[in-house]
């Protein structure tokens, strides 16, 4: 009876697996993959990285028409940016502007542009251009003032950007105490 029981699980899975679409056999390998790296430590496996980054873009490559495309193509973006990938992610993120011109995730993209450009690319001509785009084009946009602190802040050293931290409180500290 045992015996039964387990060939009529096998059977059923074997069913299963081999009725669901190709859409979402690859989305289910994304799922299983991202929920792996998910309980590994602060630095996971970049083998998995890159097979998981292959399995966004290889989603993206089969079903562009897909609503899920735009937020793998942002995931893979992210990826990319998360493993200093700079040219990779710039190469993403055109692509996610041309293809994905209507999806709410299109301010981060432009945002995650300057982003690049500043931080992984090191082209602050560039990232200012872009962090203005992002301001002009979205800006009430929760990002606005973050981009608008970029441009502020563009080409500055951590230690300058102490000081003027420091300044500024202590400036702000002699406000409180003429009051």
């Amino acid at each position: 009876m045992n015996r039964y029981i387990s060939v009529l699980l096998l059977t059923f899975t074997v069913l299963m697996v081999s009725c669901s679409s190709p859409r979402d056999r690859e989305a289910s390998k994304i799922k299983k993959l991202e929920d792996q790296l998910k309980g590994q430590d602060a630095s996971p496996d970049k083998q998995k990285l890159d097979e998981l980054l292959n399995l966004y873009i290889g989603f993206v490559d089969k079903f562009p028409a897909d609503t899920a495309s735009p937020s793998y193509l942002y995931n893979a973006v992210s990826l990319c940016i998360g493993t200093n990938n700079g040219e990779k992610a710039m190469k993403l993120i055109d692509r996610s502007i041309n293809e994905y011109s209507q999806s709410s995730k299109l301010p981060e993209i432009i945002f995650l542009k300057a982003y690049v450009y500043e931080n992984l690319l090191n082209n602050l001509g560039e990232a200012a251009s872009t962090y203005r785009d992002f301001i002009s084009r979205f800006p009430d946009n929760e990002l606005a003032d973050d981009a608008q602190a970029a441009i502020n802040n563009l080409g500055k050293s951590p230690e300058e950007l102490v000081r003027e931290f420091e300044a500024k409180a202590a400036a702000e500290k002699n406000a409180a105490t003429v009051k």
